[in-house]
């Protein structure tokens, strides 16, 4: 009897629930990388209607919010990249990569956010539609916290900026 507590009270420190991390419980959180591309000074998600969404509901398309300030030449050709980390797992309370196989790299930034980037101060609305990645849909888990790593490249350039967003999301 001993060993079947210990066991489980080894099962639940090991692979206890972990808390939510930087508040994504009840709000988004982001930040950017330093670029020469673009400056990031708020970022928040609405639903197609024009509605604040919290939490991010990926079954239907979201419009990642961002305004940002670009600092160089006009961005006639942009390269979308997303990469998708998940928080807590077998692995301890840490971001985990999650899988895409490349289905969600080299995509045209363009097709997703008006072209060109002008120079100067605006706002970027960036239509994301994952129902046409629903293979990495069904990986994730419902209302569980998990990191979008968001980099558009300036293809005349190769300037790029990224912006991590850490969220919880709904499946």
């Amino acid at each position: 009897m001993l060993r079947i507590f210990l066991a489980a009270s080894f099962f639940t420190v090991v692979f206890g629930a972990c808390d939510w991390p930087n508040g994504t419980d009840t709000a988004l959180h982001w930040w950017q990388d330093p670029s020469q591309f673009c400056t990031v000074y708020a970022a928040h998600a609405e639903d197609l209607n024009g509605n604040f969404e919290y939490p991010i509901n990926l079954t239907r398309p979201v419009v990642a919010v961002l305004n940002v300030t670009n600092g160089g030449p006009a961005a006639n050709k942009v390269q979308l990249d997303i990469s998708i980390m998940e928080y807590g797992g077998f692995t301890g309370c840490q971001w985990n990569n999650v899988p895409t196989f490349g289905l969600l790299s080299g995509l045209n930034g363009c097709e997703y956010a008006a072209c060109p980037i002008p120079p100067g101060n605006q706002i970027i609305k960036l239509k994301i539609d994952f129902s046409q990645f629903q293979n990495i849909i069904n990986l994730l888990n419902d209302h569980t916290p998990y990191q979008l790593d968001i980099k558009l490249t300036n293809k005349d350039t190769n300037v790029e900026v990224t912006a991590h967003v850490q969220a919880k999301v709904i499946t």
